[in-house]
């Protein structure tokens, strides 16, 4: 039972003396010498104060997590963390030992509230609040509102917050004491998911007590093997479920290069694949191709996805030269196509882009048909290229960045490369969309047929003149759409439920993101929403769509 915070007075025990005391009225005035104040106060020892507390197994330095052990770490680093300075180096070690569990503590009490608040939110049972996770999704839209989350981002908080706790007491109650890190208790829920009831709480105990003293890795592999152990039907039930979701994705790095990744392959296939490119590097190497071991691993793995041959490339032109580079694409015709006038689907997964950029298109690219593009010349990649005025990027009179529709961002010379690679491909197909000053949609319109970007002219004492973004919007012949701005006319409006691909191009030029709050998905990869439901009295029409994500 907890203690009383004032225990009563024994008949025996000596009266107080009270000849100090004295009733604050809060209409008197102050003196110096009496200040009142109101809050909670901390009376420490004098021995907690000390910087020998933080010493190793000191005082401070075993201390668990919580109010005190915080206040202690503010009156020593003071304002700024100007007391650190004054600090010897085995105190300073315990300083950032005790933040350290104090980030454990303090991810505790997250994790604890938020599992308080889906306790408080049941599902309502409505058709859409059917409880999947548990709790009803409505929690999430709070937790995303006040922590500034994607509303996906926050029911996996939530989730997570109630496997740990319901499942996984004894590691939940190590990461309040400060004994293990956040990252050690989410590797022991992934690696126990799969674990029935008293496998699990074996598995608690036994792991909750290793990882204060291993690493991340360590960890990770001893639960590994502990499930194998326990369980070996779990492992490999996890394996299989985790294969379903295999899958190989492009993405953007934070550096502004790209990156693909193939995930929950067969272990066989891998290996197999990865001695394939090791031996096609190696055949680089051989072939005379300059690089280290390491960058010819690169070029044999893109060979190979493209089914390219680096090796007849002359080697005088350089294995690590950029192939997409802004020497531009080559000198394709204007000559009209015999398909259909508009874009592609939209909705199959084109990107646009600012300043020029493109996105991968549907469109298979037959790996023996170069398109008649030589071996060397560089990639050719369907896209749809939404050209939002200026141009200038794209003609390589300015370095505003592009966008590529489900990649990210681009630099001028990425973007110039990227338009270069569409202009290759037959598929491409070019639109624009004019801006209001604000940077909104007014107008969009697509062009029929081929329209490679002009070549930038090369360097020299007398360059030919460059063309200019006006010349080479107008060599377009564009009819353009224009985009409802505030009042609507229903000019676009259609009689059916689903939009026609020619609205659904144009509601996704008007908005290249999904609208719902937080969410910053490419439309390419959102559905068409009515904003007033269908079955509402909602109409389809540009006014009533907008794209909203699948996930």
């Amino acid at each position: 039972m907890p203690r009383k915070p004032f225990p009563d007075r024994s008949p025996d025990d000596p009266d107080p003396d009270t000849s100090e005391w004295r009733r604050v009225d809060e209409r008197e005035p102050v003196s110096d010498g009496q200040v009142p104040e109101q809050g909670l106060f901390v009376c420490l020892p004098a021995e907690e104060l000390t910087l020998a507390g933080f010493a190793q197994d000191g005082r401070s330095d075993t201390m668990a997590p919580g109010a005190l052990l915080a206040t202690l770490l503010d009156a020593i680093t003071g304002e700024g963390g100007s007391g650190l300075a004054g600090l010897a180096d085995d105190q300073l070690i315990g300083i950032i030992s005790a933040a350290r569990r104090m980030e454990s503590r303090t991810a505790w009490t997250l994790l604890a509230a938020l599992a308080e608040l889906a306790r408080r939110r049941p599902p309502t049972g409505e058709p859409t609040d059917d409880g999947e996770y548990g709790f009803s999704e409505f929690a999430a839209d709070e937790v995303a509102a006040e922590l500034h989350l994607t509303t996906q981002s926050a029911t996996e908080q939530i989730w997570y917050a109630r496997q740990v706790e319901g499942q996984l007491p004894a590691s939940f109650a190590a990461l309040r004491a400060g004994q293990i890190h956040p990252v050690h208790l989410r590797i022991i829920q992934d690696e126990t998911a799969m674990l029935g009831d008293d496998d699990m709480a074996r598995a608690d105990e036994l792991l909750a007590a290793a990882a204060v003293s291993l690493t991340f890795g360590q960890l990770r592999s001893k639960a590994h093997r502990l499930v194998l152990k326990l369980d070996p039907d779990a492992a490999r039930k996890r394996k299989e479920q985790a294969r379903q979701d295999a899958h190989v994705r492009r993405f953007r790095e934070d550096s502004g290069n790209a990156g693909m990744e193939a995930r929950e392959l067969p272990p066989d296939e891998v290996l197999a694949s990865w001695q394939h490119v090791e031996q096609r590097a190696l055949d680089l190497r051989a072939a005379g191709m300059r690089g280290t071991l390491t960058e010819l691993r690169v070029r044999a793995y893109l060979d190979l996805l493209q089914e390219r041959d680096s090796r007849l490339v002359p080697a005088n032109q350089g294995a690590d030269e950029k192939d997409m580079g802004p020497g531009g694409p080559p000198d394709l015709d204007d000559t009209p196509d015999d398909g259909p006038g508009g874009p592609p689907d939209p909705g199959a997964g084109p990107g646009g882009g600012q300043g020029g950029a493109a996105g991968p298109e549907s469109h298979p690219h037959h790996p023996h048909d170069t398109h008649g593009a030589r071996q060397g010349d560089g990639p050719s990649v369907a896209a749809l290229v939404n050209i939002l005025v200026p141009v200038e990027t794209m003609l390589g009179l300015s370095a505003t960045p592009g966008e590529a529709a489900g990649y990210g961002l681009l630099d001028a010379d990425d973007t110039r490369a990227l338009v270069a690679a569409a202009a290759r491909h037959p598929d491409t197909r070019w639109c624009v969309t004019a801006l209001h000053p604000d940077g909104t949609a007014a107008a969009h319109g697509c062009a029929r047929g081929r329209h490679p970007p002009p070549t930038p002219s090369p360097p020299g004492p007398d360059p030919p003149p460059r063309t200019t973004p006006q010349d080479y919007l107008a060599r377009l012949r564009i009819r353009m759409t224009p985009v409802a701005r505030g009042h609507c006319d229903h000019t676009q409006a259609e009689s059916g439920y689903r939009p026609s691909r020619a609205l659904a191009h144009l509601v996704k030029a008007r908005n290249t993101r999904c609208t719902a709050p937080g969410c910053g998905q490419p439309a390419a990869r959102c559905d068409l929403d009515h904003t007033l439901a269908w079955d509402q009295g909602g109409i389809t029409c540009e006014c009533d769509l907008s794209p909203t994500s699948l996930v």
